[in-house]
């Protein structure tokens, strides 16, 4: 790619940007929410047309396309936001539009669905070809989407934040994946917020900042810290967990014997102030346990107790009258209202809690515009559609939705998921300030790192029980998965 530029509503969000990725190459795409890294590859795959500069594919120029046009050239994407067919099998999804068909044009269903069982268990995936996507996991979906992506004869696959909903042990299938892809001549263009991942996977790491071409550097000759400098223009430094100096006594949320659908008796505390984790494989029942906390999923026993007392929460409206916030881990599912402006989202659940609170676009926009300061919202204003941000300016939304509303428990699924390093860092220290204002943070993350580096107490789960409680030294990834994975 030469030369790339590319606007949108009148802002060029790339400047003139050079980059190249050679056969069996594995090339990291790495920037800020905004760098312009999903824009410049959309680009590349046929999403968007390029405004100026030229693409090469094999030496040979070729002109805007659309994506199945550029499948069909030997370009896949793996979107950072999945885009499947909900209501389609998963074999359906992977074979659309290239169905294969029987002599007198009818398709061959059940070739499809042999092809596509065979190319899962390549990925080390046990799903159900016949099953509905809509009816997966969001970790399964994602693999459903790597199988579409290299059902094609591909020369290139792009990949956005691939990992973001995949477990360690899924992480892993990937990289060997991606390791064979890279030796039958495929090049990779791996996009990831995830620095050590890039360390481990790519060969090399190109750098964009603000639709700026930063440099291109082999991963063999930078470290990650120097890679997140390249990223924000400034050094960064690493969140370490502190241990709870709060009184523990002072608790402000309990859970007592509940059980339903996978969880089986579950037992937790959480003091004032307290930055509790949750830690698990997929599977493990982690968003289960919140959802029915909040009163989106009935249990069949136990209870709730908020300050001492028992509580029955049935529905998001109570949890949110409880004092009770949850950002989910769908973000696009259940996290924002896309086709809605930055403002009605961000002020969206103040109004529930609300009633009666100004309505007026001018005292919306005021109340929207603090929180777009304060987590660095990348947009052009309030009245901005939040389907045109980048996904992890749109998890920024979603945390300033709940912030804005204060609640007293705060339970987040996923925080960083799609975000950035600079702009990691600023999440952690938000949810370390809301602690030390004695809000109660609940973190589930399927990242160790992350759940290490932010949560003073960490319980583990594993099907649906708990496997271990984790605190001070006893806080190492090493404990984390053998509880995970119940040798313990």
């Amino acid at each position: 790619m030469k030369g790339i530029r590319k606007s949108f509503y009148g802002v060029e969000v790339l400047h003139a940007v050079d980059f190249d990725v050679a056969a069996g190459e594995v090339v990291a795409l790495c920037g800020e929410n905004g760098a312009g890294k999903s824009t410049l590859v959309k680009v590349f795959a046929g999403v968007h047309d390029r405004d100026a500069g030229e693409i090469l594919l094999s030496g040979k120029k070729i002109g805007n396309s659309t994506p199945l046009e550029m499948q069909h050239k030997g370009v896949s994407m793996i979107h950072q936001e999945l885009v499947l067919a909900e209501e389609m099998t998963v074999a359906q999804n992977i074979y659309l539009s290239r169905e294969p068909t029987r002599k007198l044009g009818f398709i061959d269903f059940a070739k499809m669905n042999n092809d596509a069982k065979e190319l899962l268990e390549s990925l080390g995936q046990d799903i159900n070809p016949s099953a509905k996507v809509g009816d997966l996991k969001i970790a399964q979906k994602q693999m459903v989407e790597i199988a579409k992506a290299i059902s094609f004869d591909v020369k290139i696959i792009i990949m956005d934040e691939p990992t973001a909903v995949l477990t360690n042990k899924e992480t892993e299938i990937l990289f060997k994946l991606i390791k064979s892809l890279a030796e039958r001549g495929i090049g990779i263009i791996y996009i990831s917020h995830r620095l050590g991942e890039i360390v481990e996977i790519a060969d090399r790491v190109t750098v964009l900042r603000d639709g700026y071409l930063v440099g291109s550097k082999n991963v063999s000759e930078i470290t990650e810290r120097e890679i997140a400098s390249m990223m924000v223009g400034r050094d960064v430094e690493k969140s370490v967990a502190t241990n709870f100096e709060g009184d523990e006594s002072d608790i402000v949320i309990e859970v007592k014997n509940m059980s339903g659908d996978i969880l089986k008796d579950i037992n937790f505390k959480a003091a004032r102030g307290e930055i509790l984790g949750f830690s698990g494989l997929i599977g493990a029942g982690r968003t289960e346990l919140m959802e029915m906390i909040f009163g989106l999923r009935k249990f069949d026993k136990g209870e709730v107790l908020l300050f001492n007392k028992p509580v029955k929460i049935k529905s998001a409206k109570a949890a949110i009258s409880s004092n009770l916030g949850f950002a989910t881990e769908d973000r696009k599912g259940t996290g924002i209202v896309p086709d809605r402006s930055i403002a009605e989202n961000i002020d969206y659940v103040y109004r529930v809690k609300n009633k009666g609170s100004f309505l007026s676009p001018k005292s919306i926009d005021a109340r929207a515009g603090g929180k777009i300061t304060d987590l660095r919202v990348v947009c052009t204003g309030a009245s901005q559609l939040v389907k045109n941000l980048s996904g992890g300016n749109q998890q920024k939304v979603v945390l300033s939705k709940w912030l804005l509303s204060e609640p007293d428990i705060f339970i987040i699924d996923e925080p960083t998921r799609g975000i950035d390093v600079g702009a990691r860092q600023e999440i952690y220290n938000i949810i370390n300030e809301l602690a030390q204002a004695g809000k109660t943070i609940i973190i589930v993350s399927s990242d160790m790192t992350e759940i290490l580096s932010i949560c003073q107490r960490i319980i583990v789960m594993h099907e649906g029980v708990m496997t271990g409680v984790l605190v001070g030294d006893e806080r190492t990834e090493e404990n984390i998965m053998l509880r995970a994975v119940n040798v313990m």
